[in-house]
């Protein structure tokens, strides 16, 4: 057990100082800290972390109960983790939905051209109208995610943004105005949409349908949404689960301004360098996270040796010989790698080559020694060949009686 200890101690400093890492590794821990990062921002914005600290706490005691041996500790969790995959699919199914379509929509995203500012005035304009006049609305200005998987019905209407058109798609006289409408770069896509509905009754509790409506979309895209009350005529703003209130009609563009701006950045390298300063302490996290994972799961840094008995194969024969006998029949070779690699190692792969037409003497019959060299060896590159055993083998020569002209009767 001690031994485990020590181990836990050292891998941290085993794993930076390794001079066994190679490019591949490198890659690797990449990808593996890119999707915790993505993970962790995921969580933070629908506000499951909670339930992932839940998660890692099972996880700890497990790793404690394996080094300490806490026998009934350990079958009563991995009873638990039989169905984990299970549990976390049931757990995280809405995040999951968004954490796989979020990845495939990265690319069009770039593409999405945002609002003129003459058009988000038109809308804040419209919005403290609408708000004076104690007119309910339901404004949708789509993000980076996908929503069209979220929404029912509605009416496509693809009309450029103006204050007459709002009031009327929002009228009280008006068949759609219980519904939401989509703005996207300067027109109206849709109006008269329905939303999911919020799984958070608490946060909705004080509030109308609509805002309820608009938290259910909040929770499933990185969408945000703009709420007037028909009964208090005051503005919210809606987005990754919460509701925020807004004061005026330049505090609405301001924050519109604002979402697009981080969702859509014009000046992307500026962009790049203030996100990368504010998400420094979660990138170095996540690299440690993958890291650790690398080290510990994987057992990548854990080089063993291993032997493998290989028959040494002769190229190249003089067609007036035969070898006819090899001593010893099969050579060890020492091969270093990794325990992962030698997992999936396959030894077919591994041969030992002697060119028969370098020998010396190779066309005089008898008996032959033969050195074996690592140039004679074909190994796959990622394993190191440490040792062969004999350094030499004996091979018998003789004629080729075949080949040999007739004699005269």
């Amino acid at each position: 057990m001690l031994a485990k200890v020590d181990f836990l101690k050292n891998i941290w400093e085993v794993a930076l100082k390794s001079p066994n890492l190679e490019s591949r590794d490198f890659l690797d821990i990449f990808i593996i800290a890119f999707l915790i990062f993505f993970v962790i921002k995921l969580l933070r914005e629908t506000h499951s972390v909670s339930v992932v600290a839940g998660v890692f706490t099972l996880l700890g005691l497990y790793g404690i109960a394996i080094i300490f041996d806490l026998s009934l500790t350990n079958l009563v969790l991995r009873s638990v983790f039989g169905a984990f995959l299970i549990i976390i699919a049931i757990i995280f199914q809405k995040e999951l939905r968004r954490f796989f379509s979020s990845f495939g929509f990265l690319e069009i995203a770039k593409s999405f051209i945002p609002p003129s500012e003459a058009i988000i005035g038109t809308v804040a304009r419209s919005v403290a109208n609408m708000a004076r006049n104690k007119i309910g609305a339901l404004i949708i200005f789509p993000g980076r995610e996908p929503i069209e998987r979220h929404l029912e019905g509605g009416y496509r209407l693809n009309g450029e943004v103006s204050e007459p058109l709002l009031f009327s798609l929002f009228d009280k006289t008006s068949p759609g105005h219980d519904g939401a409408t989509i703005i996207e770069a300067n027109r109206v896509k849709k109006f008269a949409v329905h939303l999911p509905l919020a799984e958070q009754i608490g946060k909705t509790r004080q509030f109308g349908l609509r805002h309820r409506a608009a938290l259910g979309l909040s929770e499933r895209s990185d969408a945000l949404i703009i709420v007037v009350s028909e009964e208090q005529g005051d503005i919210k703003i809606v987005q990754n689960g919460k509701i925020l209130p807004v004061d005026n009609e330049d505090k609405l563009k301001e924050k519109l301004a604002y979402f697009y701006a981080k969702k859509f950045p014009k000046r992307k390298a500026v962009y790049f360098f203030r996100w990368l300063v504010k998400n420094i302490s979660l990138l170095v996290l996540s690299f440690a996270a993958a890291l650790s994972i690398f080290t510990l799961v994987n057992s990548k840094f854990v080089f063993i040796q291993r032997n493998f008995a290989v028959t040494p194969e002769f190229t190249n024969i003089p067609p007036e010989i035969l070898i006819k006998d090899v001593i010893p029949q099969e050579v060890i070779l020492t091969l270093k790698a990794r325990a992962s690699d030698f997992e999936v190692f396959k030894p077919d792969n591994l041969r030992l080559e002697i060119d028969a037409s370098i020998i010396d003497n190779i066309l005089k019959p008898g008996k032959h020694r033969v050195p074996v060299a690592a140039k004679n060896v074909i190994v796959p590159f990622k394993f190191q060949l440490v040792k062969i055993e004999p350094a030499s083998v004996q091979i018998q020569i003789a004629k080729n009686i075949i080949l040999l002209p007739e004699q005269p009767k």
